[in-house]
């Protein structure tokens, strides 16, 4: 995982397959499809396109909340909130063995626990406010650096994410970001995600100096 994008609510199915393979030409890694509001027929047709795209990009497909989607259109895994299902639940259910388990965290104590329940890498947000979580405040950068001296595990920052503060975000510990409204909303997602995986990329170089 580097730069993981999360798809906007807006689009309909041609739409949203377009503005992934434009990510993907620029450098996502992790695709993650997450539709509130789209009919779960139409989010199934769409997951099996971006599921042909992620492979021939080489990319993961993750499918947000739902598991029995993420069985049906063969991803590489499901993400879970806090009012999800556990971690060992969902690892149990039929047809997911070998699958993939994120979760959301919004403090160091959720992020332990799921560690401590099994999922795979997590995700920590939003670290700036951002519209796609409303109502939830942001954890800072300060949360970022705890989560990234303690825990032992793939994660990815996320929330108010942008190529502006993406070098604040990576030199706070994050390893990898995930955005949804810097790249899914850009005029060209493909540049956008291009300049966003050159920053991202770059900053981790440095980093690990």
């Amino acid at each position: 995982m580097r730069l993981y994008l999360i798809t906007g609510d807006r689009g309909d199915e041609v739409e949203t397959a377009r503005i992934v393979e434009a990510a993907l030409e620029g450098g996502a890694t992790v695709i993650q499809l997450r539709k509130k509001s789209m009919p779960m027929l139409e989010q199934y047709r769409l997951a099996l396109a971006l599921r042909i795209l992620t492979r021939e990009h080489e990319a993961l497909l993750i499918i947000n909340d739902h598991v029995d989607l993420a069985i049906a259109a063969d991803a590489d895994g499901v993400h879970l909130g806090q009012d999800d299902l556990p971690p060992d639940a969902v690892r149990a259910l039929p047809g997911f063995e070998g699958r993939l388990i994120g979760r959301s965290t919004h403090n160091l104590a959720q992020a332990q626990l799921t560690v401590h329940e099994g999922a795979d890498y997590f995700a920590v947000g939003p670290v700036y406010s951002t519209p796609t979580k409303e109502g939830r405040p942001a954890v800072g950068t300060a949360l970022v650096s705890r989560v990234a001296g303690i825990i032992d595990r793939p994660w990815v920052a996320v929330g108010g994410i942008e190529l502006d503060n993406v070098a604040t975000v990576v030199d706070a510990g994050a390893p990898a970001v995930a955005v949804v409204r810097a790249v899914y909303d850009a005029a060209d997602p493909a540049e956008a995600a291009r300049r966003l995986h050159e920053a991202l990329v770059t900053r981790l170089e440095v980093a690990r100096r």
